[in-house]
């Protein structure tokens, strides 16, 4: 299969011993599995390999995206987003032993906060301690005073085994404090207003402070911006020009098998038009 044949949104690619695996779920209610894909070459891609699939008995009941694998303390952990039976959006880790193995959630819980609305969970480890960083998103964040709906980034500490938080969550930033365009759109037959703040991804940069990037939809434009801090819990700084800005976003970021640093993204956001986009990502585009 090639890139450019494959529909995807949040595409999340992971290098493991010489390939690439590439994660995939289905924009679609009734979806149920996780794929994955494999390549040497970022074009070139295997036929997909169901890794997950959505018990009857599990907390969530539907809508998988944006599944991330992350190498962790010798396993391989899936943070993923699903629509739990009460309404709420937030984020389940599963574990597999290998990359391409099946993954079993570690708790039949989110690991998010679960009386609210939460997506795109990916996971941080600074000096040794796990984080998961999240957003706290559409359609719960209506913000009365601001007469409009208004994302957020969060971050809470997990236990070493990823299976409890510790302490509470902390709030990196509101998605307006560096936009100033909202997206206006028709929801439930009338126009809405809101700042997104989708898929924060977190890296530590060659200076040493750490980027953080998510994607907004100003204008309907869906873009990548950035903020830098010395810490997690450290006073962000936000970008003064967007990472990506020609409708593509949902951005991380990963080593590629010829040295070069990549980041992935899905583009353009239109149905059904979405595709996997790798941007070689030098530290100078910021």
């Amino acid at each position: 299969m090639k890139r450019e044949d494959i529909r995807i949104r949040d595409p999340f690619v992971l290098p493991y011993d010489g390939v690439y695996y590439m994660y995939k779920s289905e924009y679609t209610s009734d979806n149920k599995n996780i794929w994955v894909l494999k390549s040497c070459d970022l074009e070139s891609w295997s036929e997909p390999k169901v890794v997950y699939t959505l018990s009857e008995d599990s907390w969530g009941c539907g809508d998988l995206w944006a599944p991330e694998v992350h190498y962790y303390m010798g396993k391989y952990y899936m943070f993923l987003s699903l629509l739990g039976k009460n309404g709420l959006r937030g984020t389940e880790i599963s574990v597999s032993d290998t990359p391409d193995g099946i993954f079993v959630p570690i708790t039949n819980r989110p690991a998010t906060p679960e009386n609210k609305s939460c997506i795109d969970a990916s996971l941080f480890v600074e000096n040794g301690v796990p984080y998961i960083t999240y957003s706290a998103d559409w359609p719960f964040n209506y913000v009365e005073e601001k007469g409009c709906y208004v994302g957020s980034i969060w971050a809470v500490e997990m236990t070493p085994d990823l299976k409890e938080n510790v302490g509470e969550p902390f709030c990196l930033f509101y998605s307006d404090e560096a936009m100033n365009t909202p997206d206006s759109f028709e929801y439930e037959g009338r126009m809405v207003t809101r700042y997104g703040s989708d898929a924060p991804f977190i890296q530590r940069l060659k200076s040493g402070k750490l980027l953080v990037t998510w994607s907004p939809m100003p204008d309907g434009n869906y873009v990548v911006l950035g903020a830098t801090a010395d810490s997690i819990k450290g006073k962000w700084e936000h970008l003064k020009k967007p990472v990506f800005d020609k409708n593509g976003g949902h951005a991380m970021f990963f080593n590629g098998l010829d040295g070069k640093r990549y980041m992935g993204i899905h583009c353009p956001e239109k149905s059904p038009m979405e595709r996997a986009m790798f941007i070689e990502f030098e530290e100078e585009m910021l």
